[in-house]
């Protein structure tokens, strides 16, 4: 899929550690997303998405779940419950340095549409968010069809 197809897309990535921030930015980079916009921690990203809330159409958010303040399970509860209703079902995508079973659980119980361990391996990391950006833009696409 070009590249050219992902510059309308807007991604936010929520990580604490600077050094897996800006690798998985850079992998979105390399796929061409239009817009990344960052986040230390959960609180930070419920911040900055509700400054952007009227005029942000974001495709994907990228999630550590392990931060201080505020974890990355919890950010994505409140969002999935409406804290900030513009956002409740965009898809997310799980970063943890540690992949267990209750991770896995929680993650499928909060509707996450995937898990990635970190480091995120660039090609396989990249693989997975053209797949959701893909669908994300194929159900728009469809609803659009058909709508009178």
């Amino acid at each position: 899929m070009s590249n050219k197809l992902f510059k309308a897309a807007s991604v936010m990535v929520v990580d604490d550690a600077e050094f897996d921030r800006r690798h998985v930015c850079r992998i979105l980079e390399q796929v061409g997303i239009g817009e990344i916009l960052t986040a230390e921690s959960g609180a930070d990203a419920l911040e900055r998405l509700g400054e952007r809330e009227a005029d942000l159409e974001l495709d994907l958010i990228v999630c550590d779940i392990e931060m201080p303040e505020m974890d990355g399970y919890e950010f994505i509860r409140r969002l999935r419950y409406g804290a900030l209703k513009p956002f409740q079902h965009v898809p997310v995508l799980d970063l943890t340095g540690v992949d267990t079973d209750k991770n896995v659980q929680t993650s499928k119980f909060l509707k996450i549409d995937g898990f990635v361990v970190k480091p995120a391996n660039a090609k396989d990391f990249s693989r997975l968010v053209r797949r959701i950006i893909a669908e994300g833009m194929r159900r728009m696409l469809d609803a659009e069809l058909e709508a009178p």
